[in-house]
Order: C-alpha cells, then sequence, then structure tokens
C-alpha cells in the first residue's frame, strides 16, 4: 500500500521547495470482529438496545477507518428477529454485515447455548469476539475464541432487588456466567469507573485486563432544542422496585405540600405489575393524580420530544451502572437530579450539571427539585455545561473510534494465536 507524503527540503540558494514522496507501507493485517450485541434497526427507547443502535451508528461514521484498518464487523443479534434467520451486509457500509436469529426460549437460559451454535459455524473466520451480553461471551470462550465482555449491569448487586422466582433464577445464571468468563476473558470493558471497582471487590484476585469505554449516545440527542414546559419533571425507567419510584412519590408530595407548580412524567415498561400498583395507591392517597403520569413504554420519538420539555430529568434509583438516560439527557441540555451512588457521581457534578441526592431521603429530592424548578437561569447554565460534557465524552463517533483502537491494540497482541490457529 502505498501513500503519498510531502517533503519540505532546502534546494539550491537555500529555498525550500515541496516534493512528494511514496512512501511503501506495510499493509495492516485484517481483525475480524464478531460483535454480539441486541441490535435492531430502529432506536429503542434505551438500555442495552440502545446502547447497540448508537454503537452501530458509530461504527458506520467511521466506516472509513474501518477500511484504512482493514477491519471487518460482524455483528450477531436475536433483537426483534420473528422470522427465518439472514444475514445481511451494510448496505454501503461493507466492513460491516449483520447476522440476525431467533431467540432460543426461554433466552435467559438457552441464549449462550444459541450464540454458540452460530459461531461455531464460522470460527474460523473469528479473530476476536466482543460480547456485550455475557451469555455471548460464554460461548466464545467455551470455543476458545478470544473474547472481549462489556459488562453492563452489576448483576450480583441488582440482584437483591427481584422478587420473581424466574428472574432470580436468570440473574444467579448470569453471575455464573460472569465467574465462568472472567477467568477465560482476553479483557473486561468498564462502562465506568465504578464497574472495575465493584469487580475488583467480587472477584478479589482475578489479574483480568480491565479499560474503561462509556456508553455511546446517539446524535440525535444532540441536535434537539430545548423547549421547556412549564415545570415538566422527567423519569424515564421501567416500573421495578430497583428504580425507585415510590421514593419519588414521596418527594413529589412535599414539593406539593410547598406549594411548587410542577408535573411528573414517567414513562418506561412495566416490569412489576404489583409495583405499580402500590405507586398508584400512593400517588392517590398523596392527592398527586393531576401531578403524575405513567404513561407506559413510549415510542422512542415521544421520549425525546419528553427530553426537550423535562426542565429536569430526576431519578431516584437505588443501584445502577451508568445509566443512559443520564448521559442522554445531558446531550440534550438537561439537568439531571439523580442518586449520589454506583457509577452516576462519575457522570454528574454536583452543582454544574446538576444535583446528586441520597434517594432513601424524599426531602433530599424534594429540596434540590425546589431548586432547580425556581431558577430558569440555573437549568440553562446547568443544561449547558451538562452538554459540553455530553459532546467531549459519550458522541458515538468517540466512543466507537475508543473501541477501534482496542480491537486493533488487542489483535495485535494475539497475533501469534490467531496465525497458528
Amino acid at each position: 500500500m502505498c501513500r503519498i507524503h510531502p517533503l519540505f527540503v532546502s534546494g539550491w540558494m537555500g529555498k525550500v521547495r515541496k516534493v512528494n514522496v511514496f512512501i511503501e507501507l506495510e499493509e495492516c493485517s485484517s481483525v475480524h470482529v464478531t460483535l454480539l450485541l441486541d441490535y435492531s434497526k430502529e432506536r429503542a427507547t434505551g438500555g442495552p438496545e440502545g446502547v447497540a443502535f448508537d454503537t452501530v451508528e458509530g461504527l458506520k461514521k467511521n466506516h472509513a477507518r474501518l477500511m484504512d484498518d482493514n477491519i471487518h464487523i460482524h455483528i450477531m443479534s436475536s433483537t426483534g428477529q420473528t422470522a427465518r434467520s439472514r444475514i445481511e451486509s451494510g448496505d454501503d457500509f461493507s466492513q460491516i454485515t449483520f447476522e440476525f436469529f431467533k431467540k432460543m426460549v426461554p433466552s435467559a437460559m438457552l441464549a449462550d447455548l444459541n450464540y454458540y451454535s452460530r459461531m461455531r459455524k464460522r470460527r474460523k473466520e473469528i479473530d476476536l469476539v466482543h460480547s456485550h451480553p455475557i451469555s455471548g461471551a460464554v460461548a466464545g470462550c467455551s470455543l476458545g475464541l478470544p473474547t472481549v465482555l462489556t459488562l453492563h449491569g452489576m448483576v450480583w448487586k441488582e440482584r437483591a432487588f427481584v422478587t420473581d422466582l424466574y428472574a432470580r433464577l436468570a440473574f444467579e445464571a448470569n453471575i455464573r456466567r460472569f465467574q465462568y468468563v472472567s477467568e477465560k476473558l482476553i479483557k473486561l470493558i468498564a462502562i465506568s469507573p465504578y464497574v472495575i471497582e465493584e469487580v475488583d471487590t467480587f472477584l478479589m484476585d482475578n489479574a483480568i485486563q480491565r479499560e474503561v469505554i462509556e456508553n455511546p449516545v446517539a446524535d440525535v440527542f444532540f441536535s434537539v432544542n430545548k423547549d421547556e414546559g412549564d415545570g415538566l419533571l422527567l423519569y424515564p425507567a421501567g416500573i421495578n422496585r430497583r428504580k425507585n419510584q415510590m421514593g419519588l412519590i414521596k418527594a413529589l408530595k412535599i414539593l406539593k405540600d410547598k406549594g411548587a407548580a410542577f408535573h411528573c412524567v414517567m414513562p418506561g415498561p412495566i416490569g412489576e405489575p404489583d409495583y405499580l400498583v402500590e405507586i398508584r395507591n400512593e400517588i392517590a392517597r398523596c392527592g398527586l393524580e393531576k401531578h403524575v403520569t405513567i404513561p407506559g413504554e413510549i415510542p422512542f420519538s415521544e421520549l425525546l420530544r419528553l427530553y426537550v420539555q423535562a426542565g429536569v430529568m430526576v431519578m431516584t434509583t437505588l443501584q445502577e451502572t451508568a445509566p443512559m438516560v443520564i448521559s442522554e439527557a445531558m446531550a440534550t441540555g438537561t439537568p439531571v437530579v439523580a442518586p449520589h451512588i454506583s457509577g452516576i457521581p462519575y457522570m454528574v457534578s454536583h452543582g454544574e450539571t446538576g444535583f446528586l441526592v441520597d434517594p432513601r431521603k424524599p426531602e433530599d429530592i424534594a429540596g434540590c427539585l425546589a431548586v432547580a424548578l425556581d431558577d430558569a437561569r440555573l437549568r440553562r447554565e446547568m443544561g449547558n455545561a451538562s452538554r459540553r460534557v455530553a459532546d467531549s465524552r459519550w458522541r458515538n463517533d468517540i466512543i466507537v473510534r475508543r473501541l477501534l483502537d482496542m480491537y486493533r491494540d488487542t489483535e495485535a497482541q494475539l497475533r501469534p494465536i490467531n496465525t497458528s490457529r
């Protein structure tokens, strides 16, 4: 492969002139990465599917880099596929291919077998497996393939908030899976420094390599212009006890008693119907029927509209890793009131981009919400600061460039292994 490089030389009588020099460069060895994601072509409202969509968006924007570095990405996803399995190209993106296939039911128990059976057929084509689901990492490690895992949730911490028997079994299975792969992974990708802290505590002396690469955020969040509704508060999250919507309801009761003008919208899938009944009963008991709306799961376009109109994005969760709703809110220029727990302090700067609160103290939550609701200038300053932080840290092309650096560095370390396979 030849590239032209300008060279400035000193000629006769000291005059400087430019000549073009052809420099022969060694062709980059190809690297074939199988990327396991919950990807679908429509942007979901959040969670792993949102991360997947935003990552693929970033890969497409970096397609020239994929070509220059001779990196081929094969994306495997069982999300949203109901018909026969299929493989397709990335249209104008020749370095990216997609393989969609149906889930095996129950997916919580059989997902690793599903990934295993499909990767086994093409294992000779795979130089590196990068999995987002733990089950995909199990499959990669079981096949003896160099495997990297992006760990999204602290399953051993989140298990404490689950009451449903099947969900508890699913969490137990993922804990066992993580313990298995932790001895075999080439590298663990942490979406927050908090992940490294928790993994170090959970695994003790495990020497697995770790690297922090945060979640990407879609361009659409950065492109909106704020248009606040009067006193609109937004808490987008699944309805379950870990998300602690009940704590927010109690804080809103304090706000109402102080005469604050607000309306809070809590969109998200209903994960625990019995908990929703408790929340609605508490709303009625507190006289908040006109102040709170729980619409259930909503389309992405509607969620984006709520981000645009929200004066504050508030969350009262009891356990998180690096919540997408925080990075999304900050990208839209929305200040955040969120708990001082887990990975959230690595995202929100108290008094600058929002407020950090104790999620178990409704009076603490209510006090910070009151300050934000009462001061439009403060909200605007915090929102602008939030967008600057998001722009410098979470744009999908920034995150994907770091991923591609990681792929190349890892492949270089593994080259003797891959050559011998």
